[in-house]
C-alpha cells in the first residue's frame, strides 16, 4: 500500500496491488453458506474490532483486502439479505468507527450497495478508510464553504424530497448523477459525530427511505458520508449517487458530469 501523487496536478492516488485478490464475484450466487459476512462464518474474516449485540446485529473488522492501513469493514446485518436496512445502531457504530482514528488526516466512510456501485459480496455493508491526507473533493469543498454563509442551510423548495425534524432529504440542483440525492442535517453540524440520539435515528429512518427510492431507478447506489471535521463552516451530508450508467470518457477525461435528469423531475419520481 502506498500514496502516489498525480504528475501534474499532485492528487492522491492510493496504490494497493493486494487488493487484486478480492473474490468479487463471490457470494451473488445467493449461498449465504458461503458467505463471510454471515453469523457462523466469523473465522473468514479477520479478527474482529468491535461488534454490537450477542448474537451479534453489526460487527466491525479489518479489511481482508485493504486499500490503506486500518481499513475496516462494518456488517451492518446478521441478515444475508441486502435490502436496505439501515438501523440507529449501525449509525451509532459508524460514529464510534469514525472517532477511532483521530490521528487521520482523513476518514473516508462510505457503502458500496450492489455490484455496480464496487460490493464484491451481496451481504450489507460499509466501509471506513482512515486516510494520511485529506481527499481533494473535501478540500475543494471545504474552501466552497469557507467563501460565505453555508450553501446547505438553505435551498429551493421545490427540490426537497422530504424532511422530518431533523434532516432534509434533497435533489441538488447542481447534481453530477442522474436522481442523485443529498441528505442534510437541518442543524448546521460539520461532521457526523456531532449527531444527538434523536438525529441518529432521524438519519438511520431516511437513509432507508432513499434506498429504497434510489433502488426503483439503479440497480445499485452509493452512500458517501462527506465529514469536514476540521472546517466549521462547513455542513456534513450524505451523498445518494444512484449508478444507473458507468462512468464513460467525457467524465474520465474532463472530470465534469452530464446529468440526464432533471432535478426537479427527480425529485417528483423520488417522492
Amino acid at each position: 500500500m502506498a500514496v502516489r501523487r498525480h504528475p501534474i496536478t499532485g492528487d492522491p492516488i492510493l496504490f494497493a496491488p493486494g487488493r487484486a485478490g478480492r473474490p468479487n464475484a463471490f457470494g451473488r450466487d445467493g449461498d449465504a453458506g458461503d458467505c463471510p459476512f454471515c453469523p457462523g462464518n466469523e473465522a473468514m474474516t479477520p479478527r474482529e474490532i468491535e461488534r454490537s449485540g450477542e448474537p451479534w446485529r453489526v460487527r466491525v473488522f479489518p479489511n481482508k483486502y485493504p486499500a490503506v492501513e486500518g481499513h475496516e469493514v462494518i456488517v451492518e446485518s446478521s441478515d444475508h439479505d441486502p435490502k436496505p436496512a439501515t438501523t440507529p445502531e449501525v449509525v451509532e457504530t459508524w460514529i464510534r468507527r469514525l472517532r477511532a482514528h483521530p490521528e487521520s488526516a482523513y476518514v473516508a466512510l462510505f457503502k458500496n450497495a450492489g455490484e455496480r456501485a464496487g460490493a464484491s459480496i451481496d451481504h450489507a455493508h460499509s466501509q471506513l478508510m482512515p486516510l494520511a491526507f485529506v481527499p481533494p473533493r473535501i478540500e475543494r469543498e471545504a474552501i466552497g464553504f469557507a467563501r460565505g454563509a453555508c450553501p446547505l442551510c438553505s435551498g429551493p423548495e421545490e427540490l426537497v424530497i422530504a424532511r422530518d425534524d431533523h434532516f432534509s432529504w434533497v435533489a441538488p440542483h447542481g447534481s453530477m448523477h442522474a436522481y442523485e440525492q443529498w441528505i442534510l442535517p437541518r442543524r448546521h453540524l460539520a461532521a457526523m459525530p456531532a449527531l444527538n440520539h434523536a438525529e441518529i435515528a432521524s438519519l438511520a429512518a431516511i437513509l432507508d427511505r432513499a434506498a429504497i427510492a434510489t433502488l426503483r431507478f439503479a440497480p445499485a447506489y452509493n452512500f458517501l458520508f462527506m465529514n469536514f471535521p476540521a472546517e466549521s463552516g462547513a455542513h456534513f451530508y450524505v451523498d445518494v449517487v444512484p449508478r444507473t450508467t458507468a462512468l464513460a470518457g467525457f467524465e474520465l477525461g474532463t472530470g465534469t458530469f452530464i446529468d440526464i435528469v432533471d432535478p426537479a423531475a427527480a425529485v417528483l419520481a423520488l417522492r
